[in-house]
């Protein structure tokens, strides 16, 4: 992989074929300020106790006061081995980096799979908006 140094450009190099980098399109990136990163904003997702489920998906949420949302992930041991949590991380975020612009704004999502749930990328993306759109209504209705 060629790299300048730069960190910027680390993250954007996917991988090197023919001997060329390869760079993500900015709209195909999923940066770190879409993400919920500091334990403060989950606990507030957690405080809030507004959220929604389904035989996939638990989704939690909370208003963020920014004109975007962004994902938190907690998958927990008990949903499998290192392997599979970690399959289901790449999934959820590659569902939510494809669906960004369907998903509501101002919003921090907190998701995690349902113990004993197969992983899988259609269902993951059937489930995320529809989830998303109740956990709003559900704020709204609690914040009216």
């Amino acid at each position: 992989m060629i790299c300048s140094g730069t960190h910027d450009l680390q993250e954007q190099m996917l991988m090197v074929q023919d001997g060329l980098p390869v760079v993500a399109l900015d709209a195909e990136r999923f940066p770190r300020s879409l993400r919920v990163t500091k334990s403060k904003d989950f606990a507030r997702v957690h405080r809030h106790n507004v959220f929604a489920a389904d035989s996939m998906l638990v989704v939690r949420g909370s208003m963020n006061q920014r004109s975007y949302s962004r994902l938190g992930l907690s998958v927990s041991r008990k949903v499998g081995h290192a392997p599979l949590r970690n399959y289901w991380k790449r999934l959820i975020r590659e569902a939510f980096r494809t669906l960004r612009l369907e998903l509501p704004e101002g919003y921090d999502l907190v998701v995690r799979p349902r113990r004993g749930a197969k992983p899988s990328l259609l269902e993951i993306r059937r489930s995320l908006p529809k989830l998303a759109r109740q956990v709003v209504r559900k704020w709204e209705r609690k914040n009216k």
